[in-house]
């Protein structure tokens, strides 16, 4: 009788606990979902989270937040699926019946404990082009849930947890599915294509049709004379009212970069408009496309680039009687230009127009 009686209480206590565990989980999923925004953690330790739930958990009252109104920020709960979740329950929150913040916790958590079958989950969830916020430590910004997953998931290429064939796959679905090159994780992918043949077509397809400008620099690499055109027309919107200048995907800050890969005489004039265009400005100190004209100069890596920055940086010198000291500025883009691309040649500048740098986390 006694071992019976022990046996129950064992039961007993076992479905209290699991009772708990899954109030627990639906508390986090209902606090995830009520942020709306998810939180970018690095997965470079690859080792499961273990978070003391319970006193993370009972010091947060929901009771008030059901009936407030607008998001909350909890950035804590995320890594808490990690520690109550079993890895089947992991995969059943990267459906598409649950929110994205939910379905790339869920993965963050895989990822962690190296699950064999991350691609299942990518291909169930890359094509998601809905906006969601994400936030890494102060930084945030907007992005499409797939590209979201296609990063995460290819950040593990190097760990041995996809292989490189699943993980060239991933890179060419980002390339080739329609509608994907406005993804963050296309973009980037585009600034560093090699020039392979089978490439071309769609990168130009991506320019003309798709009007994704970070692929004009992929494009430039195959340094084919028909295209000088199309670069010279994305060099020519430099003073377009329409266009974001601190935008990722400027037309004119794009054909700068192509410029960096193919140097051609056809482009300066057309620099040095831009350089014109620029001088005049009565500041930009933080906006890139300066940085992004000097690298394009710096590639002719000839005694003009060496002329042409010195003047440009001299021109900028004489406007004193701005609000804004505008050699500052210009020297400031040429030092973060050197900073990115360093060039023995024109080292003597950087004495000569003292700068800070910047990184822009553009390139």
């Amino acid at each position: 009788m006694k071992k019976i009686l022990f046996f129950l209480s064992i039961c007993m206590l076992l479905v209290a606990c699991t009772d708990k565990r899954q109030g627990q989980i639906a508390k986090v999923l209902f606090l995830m979902n009520r942020t709306g925004t998810y939180y970018e953690r690095s997965n470079a330790d690859s080792r499961q989270c273990y978070l003391n739930v319970d006193s993370l958990l009972d010091c947060i009252d929901t009771t008030n937040i059901k009936t407030s109104k607008g998001a909350r920020a909890f950035p804590i709960v995320q890594p808490l699926l990690d520690s109550l979740c079993t890895t089947k329950e992991l995969c059943e929150l990267t459906s598409r019946s649950y929110s994205a913040v939910v379905r790339l916790a869920a993965t963050d958590a895989l990822i962690r404990r190296k699950y064999a079958h991350l691609e299942d989950i990518l291909l169930s969830n890359y094509t998601d082009t809905t906006r969601i916020g994400v936030c890494s430590d102060d930084v945030g910004w907007e992005e499409r849930v797939g590209s979201v997953f296609l990063r995460n998931v290819q950040s593990c290429r190097k760990k041995a947890v996809i292989s490189k064939e699943d993980s060239l796959r991933n890179d060419s679905l980002a390339l080739y599915a329609v509608g994907l090159s406005n993804y963050l994780y296309t973009r980037r992918l585009l600034l560093r294509l090699p020039p392979k043949a089978s490439y071309y077509a769609r990168i130009k397809e991506i320019v003309l049709k798709e009007q994704t400008y970070q692929a004009l620099k992929a494009l430039a690499r195959f340094h084919r004379e028909g295209d000088k055109a199309i670069l010279m027309s994305a060099l020519s919107r430099y003073a377009n009212e329409e266009e974001d200048v601190e935008s990722e995907d400027d037309e004119t800050n794009n054909a700068l970069l192509a410029v960096t890969v193919w140097p051609c005489q056809e482009f300066i004039p057309m620099l040095m408009r831009i350089r014109d265009d620029e001088v005049k400005k009565d500041n930009n100190s933080m906006l890139p496309r300066s940085k992004y004209l000097f690298e394009a100069v710096m590639a002719y890596n000839n005694q003009w680039a060496y002329n042409f920055i010195d003047a440009t940086l001299a021109l900028s010198s004489k406007k004193k009687d701005r609000e804004y000291s505008s050699d500052i500025t210009m020297a400031t883009n040429f030092h973060s230009a050197m900073l990115s691309h360093y060039n023995p040649r024109f080292s003597n500048l950087l004495r000569k127009y003292p700068g800070d740098d910047f990184g822009d986390g553009y390139e």
